[in-house]
């Protein structure tokens, strides 16, 4: 049950971390008004348009978000802590990827976000998972 709390409360907090940060992406670059999204053309323009910024504030998202799952998740855990925060970080790893492809990325930001993701996630978990425990 320990277990299963910290996943849950480590997925909550990084959907939370993501979400202020596409708010505050959105706060600083608004989308343009009329944007279709499902026109692939609009959805080009657009992201070409977005200053690279933009897409370090969504970078810096996922990374603390993974961070955040591992860590928790790994510190919350009674036994198998690196089994359990490697669980969560991959929980937030997949629908991260999802997004990178579904959308039109630049090619550096997808490599950048996806290497930054997998990182910060597995020093959460290497840090949550040495605490020692009695």
């Amino acid at each position: 049950m320990k277990q299963i709390f910290g996943i849950l409360t480590a997925l909550i907090t990084a959907i939370l971390i993501i979400f202020m940060a596409q708010m505050i992406r959105d706060g600083i670059y608004p989308q343009p008004s009329g944007l279709n999204f499902d026109s692939n053309n609009e959805l080009r323009a657009w992201m070409e348009t977005l200053p690279d910024k933009a897409f370090i504030i969504i970078g810096i998202s996922h990374g603390l978000a993974s961070f955040s799952a591992g860590l928790i998740s790994s510190l919350t855990a009674g036994f198998s802590r690196m089994t359990f925060g490697i669980i969560s970080v991959s929980i937030i790893f997949i629908p991260v990827m999802i997004y990178l492809f579904t959308y039109h990325f630049p090619v550096w930001f997808v490599v950048t976000d996806t290497f930054i993701t997998a990182l910060f996630g597995f020093v959460g978990v290497m840090i949550g998972s040495a605490r020692y425990v009695n």
